[in-house]
């Protein structure tokens, strides 16, 4: 950080510490003013990096019938800027149908559309949520699949 200073100028630095989720969104203001000016603002507003709070499959369902096709949702509460949710089962990624960001901006809602054979029994679907931009910023949650044949 560099301090411009000059024996004619006043300067003045604001440190918030121990910022949290509360301060995201926050506005600071600057105002001064002098003889030839009435008043002069600056606002600067606090845009927080954070990694997902919580990861929930929200509509899985069991028992699965085998080869039959199910829409599994999956949703990541928040993460600033909102999360990218992946699929995963058995090491591999599977290819989210549809993802969707809230008008806040604080949840993030993945669909998954597949279709379970009697080879998926006992597998486990993961959900993860991550956040590359901070630390430990991946956050997953899972279920065991329970397939049976028609």
């Amino acid at each position: 950080m560099i301090d411009y200073a000059h024996e004619s100028t006043l300067s003045s630095r604001l440190v918030v510490r121990n910022l949290s989720r509360a301060h995201q969104h926050s506005v600071y203001s600057c105002q001064a003013s002098n003889f030839y000016r009435r008043n002069v603002t600056a606002n600067v507003t606090i845009e927080l990096r954070l990694r997902p709070l919580a990861v929930e499959i929200v509509n899985g369902s069991s028992p699965l019938s085998a080869d039959r096709r199910y829409i599994v949702q999956c949703l990541s509460v928040g993460s600033r800027p909102p999360a990218k949710i992946t699929w995963w089962m058995g090491g591999v990624q599977l290819t989210a149908t549809n993802q969707t960001t809230s008008e806040d901006g604080n949840s993030t809602l993945a669909s998954l559309s597949f279709t379970p054979s009697r080879d998926d029994h006992g597998k486990t679907l993961i959900c993860r949520a991550t956040n590359e931009l901070v630390k430990r910023g991946t956050k997953e949650t899972s279920m065991k699949l329970n397939v049976f044949c028609k």
